[in-house]
């Protein structure tokens, strides 16, 4: 930045400030008026900026050098900082004391030492990337930055991961209109975190919770059910739950949800089982049939063809065909509940959650060892957390009324089936 562009600046600063009334500085209203955010300049403007500020509020306060006109003045400069693009920046403080040599505090001197925005730096840095160890090296080089080191980084780590693990555990969904519940596990280290996430029917999606364990057993994702209910998710009507078929996770949704838990198996994991028990030679034909029937627009068409499919397998690979006719009506609830088709091609599968495992994925990779569980529940907290910021609306959105009905009418019938039964 050039010196005339700086003096320009300075100018614009000092006639900020006219009206002003004596013995106030209003900071905000300063910074509104510049129209720009100090980090958004280079951390060398920025630092130019900020001692100007500083100078400003000085001379609102003690008049111009050598006025003598208010009950404050100046008492020379020292050596301070600021905290400027997550870094500790030198800067020149001016000084101020009343007539009876009382320090007088700089409003903006303080504002521009908050903590929070350091934290919140970071914070921000880290998760788009950057390793702790190699934090320094992002941050902008020049001569007077200071105060970096792998320990204070650490710390502030676990201060924000700490912060997203509780907002995430405590967080209120009973505002929330679920119809669509989606649970899956993501393996991280040793350990296995059970994760449920919601749509609304307004299309939204959100991160419900999650629950750590060994595996995916059952308990662990009771108590995961458990916990988004007290918490206020509103279970009392019929919702759409889609799994990947791990016995755990329905054995969990039965005991929660009864009649009212509509399952859904996710479809890509049936076709990845069923081609792990056939030859390699196969795999794509039957992947290709498979994929086929799943993608007819009618339960019946649909059926029939993989009845057809599960026929030729009992012929090749008896582990094969066992596998595909295994919970083969749950893989075509979609096609039961006769969805729109935008609706019904993202509602066959979780992959509205392995998205969300993905990207965390990408916030997760600098953690190079895992100390305890602790630590990985913080970092997968956050992880999620971040994903939902990118969250979008469900394609077909629009079409959810749908969704909502064919369950309420899916519930009663299968109430009305299990009466006769009973009778």
């Amino acid at each position: 930045m050039g010196k005339k562009k700086v003096a320009r600046q300075q100018d614009e600063i000092k006639l900020s400030i006219n009206g002003m009334p004596d013995g106030e500085f209003d900071i905000e209203g300063l910074m509104n008026s510049l129209k720009v955010e100090i980090r958004s300049l280079a951390v060398s403007a920025g630092t130019v900026m900020i001692e100007a500020i500083m100078n400003s509020e000085c001379e609102q306060r003690a008049g111009e050098r050598y006025s003598r006109r208010t009950d404050v003045d100046r008492w020379g400069t020292e050596s301070g900082y600021v905290l400027l693009g997550g870094q500790k920046v030198r800067v020149i403080r001016p000084r101020l004391r009343t007539k009876d040599k009382q320090e007088v505090s700089l409003t903006s001197y303080e504002q521009f030492q908050n903590g929070s925005h350091r934290t919140k730096s970071v914070f921000n840095r880290l998760v788009a990337g950057v390793s702790s160890r190699n934090y320094a090296r992002t941050v902008e080089e020049f001569g007077d930055g200071y105060g970096i080191s792998k320990s204070v980084i650490s710390r502030k780590m676990v201060e924000a991961t700490a912060g997203k693990l509780k907002e995430l555990c405590e967080r209120d969904l009973s505002r929330l209109d679920v119809c669509v519940l989606v649970l899956d596990g993501i393996h991280v280290d040793e350990t296995v975190q059970i994760v449920a996430l919601g749509v609304e029917t307004s299309g939204k999606k959100h991160i419900l919770g999650m629950r750590q364990g060994a595996t995916e057993n059952s308990v662990v994702c009771k108590e995961l059910l458990e916990d988004i209910q007290t918490r206020g998710l509103q279970t009392d009507r019929p919702m759409l739950v889609l799994l990947d078929g791990a016995k755990a996770l329905r054995s969990a949704v039965e005991e929660t949800f009864g009649a009212r838990g509509i399952v859904q198996r996710c479809q890509l994991h049936k076709r990845r089982n069923v081609l792990e028990h056939l030859p390699k030679r196969y795999h794509a034909e039957y992947d290709r049939k498979i994929s086929t029937a799943y993608g007819m627009r009618l339960h019946d068409d649909a059926r029939k063809e993989l009845d057809s499919i599960i026929r030729e397998l009992d012929r090749i690979n008896q582990s094969a065909a066992n596998s595909l006719r295994e919970g083969l009506e749950e893989t075509l609830t979609v096609h039961q509940l006769k969805l729109p088709d935008v609706l019904r091609k993202h509602l066959f599968s979780t992959n509205l959650i392995e998205s969300a495992f993905s990207q965390g994925v990408s916030v997760m990779q600098n953690v190079k060892r895992w100390r305890n569980s602790s630590q990985i529940q913080r970092w997968t907290a956050t992880a999620l957390l971040e994903a939902e910021r990118k969250f979008r609306k469900i394609t077909g959105y629009k079409s959810m009324s749908v969704l909502v009905a064919a369950l309420d009418e899916e519930y009663r019938r299968r109430t009305l089936d299990t009466e006769q039964l009973a009778a």
